[in-house]
């Protein structure tokens, strides 16, 4: 299974091609509100992509049919996110068969990950996959699944600690004994102790010092991962520097946007707030490297200016939806991440957007994002993916949110 940190380390080499116009078919699975995290794989084995939202997967090509894999609980929409707040396909226990990791609130839930049995089993209207125990929790706003230790395996980015009262906690991930994929996973520190918040917004994974080994990319720095063979137990290299003085974002994404073959950052500014930017990646005469910020959007007073106005970015991820080769950004409009009177405009319009890349030597930094509605009745929640789940080759979009869950097929003109 390829990882998107593979992808995140394009380089200049990659010679782009003419753009095509885009719209989007909204296919809307359901209406309810059962996940805030969404994402896809061929769970039946039938060679045709499903879409996993929550307690069910949605049997591909029309994603109409829905099927069971935990306990379906109706969930309040005024009230706090679900248990559902990502979902990551993966073969655990390397039996073929796809498996979901499942991750809920930060301090309320336990992550595990359902074991898939099989396709007669998964689409009976009882079904109930066997559930096998990972983490008491798992901290941080937009905990990713990435390959970070060049492996060839995922692990779950994160902060250490089991409760609220862990003050002083420690950045890295949780892995499993992959041998004994059934044990809880353990965790494996990085950076230095310190008083990160459980609630933490804004984390990526990316090559940022270009020696081909993947960083840790948080608001406040970067960390340097260091040469194999370094002792166990040695704690990456912090790099400070500021992304975001206001709340912090999501996903931080890590590519190079720009095209000098320097990995730049995109994150948004406040993940309940406003705020949409990319990061330059520049070096001094020294080597030493720091950032100079590109903003894609800003405040409702500054729609004009942008070309678009939203709050609460949440979740963003990236894919060439245009066709020229170069990733474009995807995000949207959280839906009621604290309720219908909380964080900032929580009524707006629940729209997402894709922001396309163009490489333009007159824009500041060499690169500008052209902001085009996917839609302005959906919004997300705390994933976005976008992934070909009807074999065009072309992305298409997937979210979940309080309004239901939604794909958005792709269509270059």
């Amino acid at each position: 299974m390829k990882l998107l940190s593979a992808f995140l380390l394009g380089s200049a080499a990659v010679l782009s091609a003419a753009p095509r116009e885009l719209a989007f078919q909204k296919l809307t699975l359901t209406g309810e509100y059962w996940c805030d995290g969404v994402n896809t794989a061929d769970i039946d084995g039938d060679g045709r992509m499903d879409v996993i939202a929550g307690p069910f997967w949605y049997a591909g090509p029309d994603f109409k049919t829905r099927h069971p894999f935990y306990d379906p609980v109706p969930q309040v929409l005024e009230k706090n996110p679900t248990n559902s707040m990502f979902t990551f396909p993966y073969d655990f226990n390397g039996d073929g068969r796809v498996d979901l990791l499942v991750l809920g609130r930060v301090l309320f839930h336990e992550a595990f990950w359902y074991e898939n049995p099989g396709a007669a089993e998964a689409k009976k209207p009882d079904a109930r996959w066997k559930k096998h125990f990972v983490s008491r929790r798992v901290f941080g706003e937009s905990p990713l699944f990435e390959d970070v230790d060049g492996d060839g395996r995922p692990e779950i980015v994160s902060i250490s600690g089991e409760t609220a009262n862990d003050k002083i906690k420690q950045w890295g991930w949780y892995r499993p004994d992959w041998a004994h994929p059934a044990k809880p996973w353990t965790f494996v520190p990085v950076t230095e102790k310190g008083e990160f918040n459980h609630y933490y917004h804004g984390e990526g994974i990316g090559d940022i010092n270009g020696d081909g080994r993947a960083d840790l990319v948080l608001n406040e720095g970067w960390w340097e991962q260091p040469a194999k063979g370094a002792p166990a137990g040695t704690l990456w290299k912090k790099h400070p520097f500021v992304f975001s003085t206001d709340r912090g974002g999501a996903q931080m994404l890590i590519y190079d946007v720009n095209g000098d073959g320097r990995n730049d950052v995109v994150t948004a500014k406040n993940a309940h707030g406003w705020g949409l930017s990319w990061f330059e990646h520049r070096r001094d005469a020294a080597g030493a490297i720091t950032f100079v910020e590109h903003r894609m959007m800003g405040t409702r007073e500054e729609e004009k200016q942008f070309g678009v106005a939203f709050s609460q970015p949440h979740a963003l991820t990236l894919a060439d939806l245009d066709g020229d080769t170069l990733p474009d950004v995807v995000t949207g409009k959280r839906r009621w991440a604290h309720g219908p009177t909380g964080d900032v405009e929580p009524m707006a319009t629940p729209v997402n957007y894709a922001f396309v890349l163009r490489r333009d030597r007159s824009a500041p930094g060499g690169a500008k994002f052209l902001p085009k509605l996917i839609d302005d009745a959906s919004g997300l929640g705390t994933q976005v993916v976008a992934a070909d789940v009807n074999g065009d080759r072309v992305p298409d979009v997937l979210t979940a949110s309080k309004l239901g869950t939604f794909v958005f097929l792709t269509q270059r003109k």
